[in-house]
């Protein structure tokens, strides 16, 4: 009986080879894909987490954009490139659901009926004109729009809807094309999902430092609180991480927001007067911290500790970091034989 199936999982792996030598011979655009991946999911860390909020469900929909956007890279690697459109729509909504949510910090209320699927109004899923008008009672947001027409920016990307509900020649799997009627590296596709994607970013993380723009402000948080910091913040690598994508004049009004911004402010002066993390803090906080993913790891002291090893041949420390390290797996090999996770596979 022969296959009546012409999407088939080999044509879609020869796609990908396609694709991935398409990257390996645009640099530029295999390290945007990279950086913007990154950029995206940093953009999560300014999101609260407090005891309050804690598995609430309100940090949902920008886990769940994050991972349809992956997903979306996904389908446009292997030629699926409608599907990776309708995944980038999906990722944009889910993105601006992120905001809309918490926009009065009471995510971890308003998101319950949604988040547990229930079969009442509430629950579904709210249009974009519904997003965009609660969005739209914050002052900072409601401000910047007017500054910078960020509504119409989002509006451009009205198109991926027509993905989604098929309108037409253009927008179905022959996406408007002279093509084979399976799936094929499409460079122009690929170019455009990649346009796509960045548009997306770039909304979905404005919004999101508007909200929160103490995620905006450049300080040595590890001062204060260690590799363990619990605060909405991000480290300064980071933050040059989004102003590679995002437009310097949209950089500069949020920045002012944060200046201007009570509560943003409140915290961060709040931050920069804890007292100082000690040597004897940092070194604490390091031995609690490594105790925990010794404990976490499929095979215990021994798979963390190879690790470890590995980090320190392949990262460039210091004498000084590396003895620390050495000396810090010592203490904890003791830990680990008195706690009876040495090895989970009970052979050490």
């Amino acid at each position: 009986m022969t296959n009546p199936y012409i999407y088939t999982l080999e044509k879609s792996i020869n796609v990908s080879k396609k694709t991935e030598l398409f990257l390996e011979k645009n640099p530029i655009l295999k390290t945007k894909i990279n950086q913007l991946g990154w950029a995206y999911f940093n953009i999560g860390k300014i999101i609260p987490q407090t005891t309050e909020n804690l598995l609430s469900g309100h940090f949902f929909p920008f886990v769940e954009s994050w991972d349809e956007l992956q997903i979306s890279f996904n389908l446009a690697a292997f030629g699926l490139y409608k599907q990776a459109f309708a995944a980038l729509r999906s990722g944009l909504e889910l993105g601006l659901m992120s905001v809309y949510y918490n926009i009065n910090d009471e995510g971890h209320k308003t998101v319950q009926d949604w988040f547990k699927s229930k079969r009442t109004l509430e629950a579904n899923t709210p249009r974009r004109r519904e997003i965009w008008s609660l969005l739209n009672t914050n002052n900072n947001i409601k401000n910047f729009d007017k500054k910078f027409n960020l509504h119409s920016r989002l509006d451009d990307l009205n198109f991926l809807h027509n993905y989604v509900h098929t309108k037409g020649y253009n927008y179905s799997n022959r996406l408007g094309l002279l093509k084979s009627n399976s799936q094929t590296f499409e460079e122009k596709m690929f170019v455009k999902w990649l346009y796509t994607y960045e548009e997306i970013f770039i909304i979905v993380a404005t919004l999101h430092l508007i909200k929160y723009p103490i995620g905006i402000i450049e300080f040595e948080w590890g001062n204060k609180c260690g590799i363990d910091n619990p605060f909405p913040v991000l480290e300064k690598d980071q933050i040059r991480r989004l102003q590679d994508f995002l437009p310097n004049d949209y950089i500069v009004e949020i920045r002012k927001i944060a200046s201007e911004d009570k509560p943003t402010q409140g915290l961060f002066k709040y931050i920069q007067g804890l007292p100082d993390m000690t040597e004897i803090d940092l070194e604490e906080q390091a031995l609690k911290l490594d105790k925990l993913w010794i404990e976490l790891h499929p095979e215990g002291f021994i798979g963390w500790k190879k690790q470890e090893l590995k980090m320190i041949k392949h990262f460039n420390y210091s004498d000084e970091d590396k003895n620390k390290i050495l000396n810090r797996m010592r203490a904890l090999k003791k830990w680990a034989i008195e706690n009876n996770v040495l090895s989970k596979n009970k052979r050490s």
